[in-house]
């Protein structure tokens, strides 16, 4: 049988998608017990005056009080002609416990959102998703 995603990794929402024209702080994401995480941003709409940024923050606590951005983990400048894109930052082995993207709209409304992936878990298998429903379609069906 294939190799399924769900039973190997932790999909989560990191970001509901919204229209935001101002930097908006996705939510903590605890990465007790995995080795990375890939944040899958999903760009919908951007004005065509506007850009949208990303970053990875990390802390110790998961309500950010000191929070640090992760070298290199960024993208920036993403413009009108980056409509309905998908763009991954992977963080992997991150020095504190909890991370956060930060999305940033400047100039214009954008539409984003983000779903966060941990992978490569400590420990037993597979993980209790916090997806709200997982469908598993049998072979040939």
């Amino acid at each position: 049988m294939a190799d399924r995603i769900h039973e190997r990794a932790l999909v989560a929402q990191a970001m509901a998608p919204a229209s935001s024209s101002a930097a908006r702080n996705g939510n903590a994401i605890d990465m007790m017990g995995w080795d990375g995480c890939d944040f899958i941003l999903e760009v919908g709409d951007i004005a065509a005056t506007g850009t949208l940024n990303a970053k990875v923050q990390r802390d110790d606590n998961s309500s950010f009080t000191s929070a640090t951005d992760i070298v290199g983990a960024a993208i920036t400048a993403l413009g009108a002609s980056d409509d309905n894109k998908v763009v991954i930052i992977s963080v992997c082995e991150p020095s504190e416990r909890y991370l956060r993207i930060v999305v940033t709209a400047a100039t214009a409304a954008s539409i984003s959102g983000v779903t966060a992936v941990r992978w490569r878990r400590h420990g037993g298998l597979p993980p209790t998703q916090e997806a709200a429903e997982v469908v598993v379609v049998a072979p040939g069906g």
